[in-house]
């Protein structure tokens, strides 16, 4: 596999712990959308400290 994100961001989803899927393709699809996850949130946050709207939730992701 290539170098990916941390271990403790992909810690985060139980699936990554405990993976028994013999073919490659399918671990890298696993690291992949858990990377992609991990970076959508990455977005909200720092989105959520930089800009302001009217729809906006009270409530801080």
């Amino acid at each position: 596999m290539t170098g990916r994100g941390t271990n403790a961001w992909h810690n985060a989803f139980n699936r990554l712990q405990r993976c028994y899927e013999r073919k490659e393709d399918v671990v890298n699809a696993y690291f992949d959308l858990a990377d992609a996850i991990i970076t959508i949130r990455s977005l909200i946050r720092h989105a959520w400290i930089l800009y302001r709207w009217d729809t906006r939730p009270t409530r801080r992701p």
